[in-house]
């Protein structure tokens, strides 16, 4: 037994080894970003919430970054 079999396209995905993954990675979350903002600009909950959530997001890649 070679233990558990890992799916390593979608660990690639979340955590990526490149850095033209994590550029991809960080314009994927710009575009998907400003795509929630263009549509909760009516509501300023929401548009809070995806701000917030955007930053959060931001702030795991810094972190990965520096680490």
């Amino acid at each position: 037994m070679n233990g558990p079999r890992r799916n390593t396209e979608v660990l690639d995905f979340f955590l990526p080894t490149t850095d033209a993954g994590v550029a991809a990675q960080f314009l994927g979350l710009a575009a998907i970003s400003a795509v929630a903002l263009f549509l909760t600009r009516d509501l300023p909950d929401a548009r809070l919430l995806v701000i917030g959530l955007s930053l959060l997001a931001l702030g795991v890649m810094a972190i990965r970054a520096i680490h």
